[in-house]
């Protein structure tokens, strides 16, 4: 799954800008030209944008659509590529359906045929959630009803990109490092034909150039936190080409550590999501460089994209930035609805669903260095007798499609999960002394060390601190502090961190969350969930600063 490039041989057209907008019925086909409907901007969520209460909280379907001509070229093929939309869609060409999306954060890539001298896009998208959607939902007396902590955010989230390519073209190119164990050789994994494979270094000077697919770099440079060393290799055909930058570097999972390289790393950093303020999850450049500034001012080198793969520009970001990704599938919700693995509920159709997304986030993000381990769930009812069996599949799809480790985000304690020994590392998230025991810090020590060494010693696993944190309101202040203060934030923080510290088997933290985030509305959520480090036009809360020193030295 190459994402579009111009070259030579291909060429770009951006469609983002500001197409016509509006709510439709379940029976909507875009026969005839939408004149009848308002402007939105693409990339965006629409429900932050518009003033109107009711179509900010539509349930259903909503159509977007431009129109879009391009140059005669016999010689080409012309793709469609939509970088996400949430969630269903279907997609037509004048009137015409031609492509549909199965899930709200995978693109969707289509050859475009019975092109016009001026032709109508139009895309439905459906937001509505199911036990057969993910993440999952219910819709009760016409309203979505849903289990997990975010914002339902609908609208065309990323780029829309019309590219074109050769008649016989490059559709894949997969690179494998550190093959057989040996840090210098690469193998290249792709359909072109006759291929001349070509490396070049960060300057742009010639490594290597060879017509064998697999190869080796002499006195390779690695790519860590410390040093994001990215190399780039062309692949160039007679008809086609196409670069793709990587890193080399190992990551291993053993029993008691998580190894990049061949040496143990701690991971520092937050769980995040794709939302700011009017845009919602629409991705923009702006927002992805300053929360990368941020990552690397306040010291972490990691992040997980909770609970959703992130855009792959944000994934090209962390290659560069060296910070480590969590790669997650959007298989939230999934927890607490007693049961939720039934045939009712979360059931074959849902699992199916669930490993081809699993298949389909490895195949998007195979070649990104920055991606270190996969996830397959965040707070599932992994107690429940089938969710074992749910799981199993799940996650055997996922080795199958990748050597990296794989885990799992539990809410479920060591007592009860039923799925904990199948993963390589065991995400815990915890909230002692906030959501439980509300406001004695005295309890966080003793029960965190306490949950992490009983995952220890069921599974023999390295853990991870997924989730911790407290709600703040920025510029709110208390002594003695207080709950939802900032200096309650901090001391709430530091127990939390003085806990993994003496945790054997911890290999690391992700505060939850990196910036505050919008949510359904609640009597505990004060215009979203506050637990943000930054607060949502990101700038630091107090707490940023102690864990600055903190990182900075870890």
């Amino acid at each position: 799954m190459l994402y579009p490039k111009s070259n030579k041989y291909r060429d770009l057209y951006n469609l983002n800008g500001i197409w016509k907008f509006k709510t439709v019925g379940d029976d909507y086909i875009p026969e005839n030209e939408a004149h009848d409907a308002f402007l939105m901007a693409v990339p965006a969520s629409y429900n932050d944008i518009v003033t109107s209460k009711e179509v900010k909280d539509h349930v259903g379907k909503v159509l977007y659509e431009t129109t879009f001509s391009l140059p005669v070229r016999d010689d080409r093929i012309y793709h469609l590529r939509i970088g996400a939309t949430s969630h269903k869609c279907d997609v037509y060409l004048n009137g015409k359906l031609i492509s549909y999306g199965i899930n709200g954060f995978f693109p969707i890539d289509t050859e475009l045929s019975d092109l016009e001298e001026k032709n109508r896009l139009s895309v439905v998208i459906d937001n509505r959630l199911t036990f057969q959607t993910l993440p999952v939902g219910r819709i009760v007396n016409g309203k979505q009803v849903i289990n997990h902590d975010f914002y339902n955010f609908t609208g065309i989230h990323r780029d829309v990109i019309v590219y074109s390519t050769p008649k016989k073209y490059i559709h894949d190119i997969e690179i494998k490092t550190v093959v057989d164990d040996d840090y210098s050789k690469i193998s290249v994994i792709t359909d072109a034909e006759n291929a001349l494979y070509t490396v070049f270094d960060k300057l742009g000077n010639t490594v290597i150039e060879s017509r064998e697919s697999t190869f080796s770099i002499e006195d390779p440079i690695l790519w860590d936190t410390e040093n994001p060393y990215l190399y780039t290799l062309c692949v160039e055909t007679d008809t086609d080409k196409y670069e793709e930058k990587f890193g080399i570097r190992k990551v291993e999972a053993t029993r008691d550590a998580l190894l990049l390289n061949d040496k143990p790393v701690y991971l520092k950093g937050f769980g995040m999501h794709d939302d700011s303020f009017i845009l919602g999850k629409g991705n923009n450049a702006a927002v992805n460089i300053r929360n990368f500034e941020l990552l690397k001012w306040i010291g972490a080198n990691s992040i997980r994209t909770s609970h959703y793969p992130y855009s792959e520009e944000v994934m090209s970001l962390a290659d560069e930035y060296g910070i480590m990704v969590i790669d997650e599938v959007p298989a939230v919700g999934m927890g607490w609805w007693n049961p939720t693995f039934s045939d009712e509920r979360a059931n074959d159709e849902t699992k199916e669903l669930h490993k081809e997304l699993v298949r389909q986030l490895v195949a998007r993000d195979k070649n990104h260095p920055a991606v270190i381990m996969y996830s397959v769930a965040n707070e599932a009812a992994t107690h429940e007798e089938r969710a074992r069996e749910y799981f199993a599949d799940v996650i055997d799809m996922a080795r199958k499609s990748t050597d990296l480790p794989i885990t799992i985000i539990e809410f479920s304690t060591a007592d009860v999960s039923l799925v904990g020994d199948l993963v390589d590392v065991i995400g815990i998230n915890r909230y002692y002394g906030w959501y439980y025991e509300h406001g004695d810090m005295s309890v966080i020590k003793d029960q965190m060390i306490t949950e992490i060494g009983k995952w220890r010693a069921k599974c023999g696993k390295p853990v991870f601190v997924a989730e911790f944190g407290a709600d703040t309101i920025e510029g709110l202040h208390a002594l003695p502090s207080e709950s939802f203060s900032e200096e309650f934030q901090i001391e709430y923080v530091r127990e939390n961190c003085e806990a993994f510290d003496s945790a054997e088997g911890c290999i690391g933290e992700h505060v939850w969350n990196f910036a505050d985030f919008k949510t359904k509305q609640g009597l505990t959520r004060i215009r979203g969930n506050r637990k943000g480090v930054f607060t949502k036009d990101r700038q630091p809360k107090l707490v940023a600063h102690f864990l600055r020193e903190r990182w900075m030295k870890k």
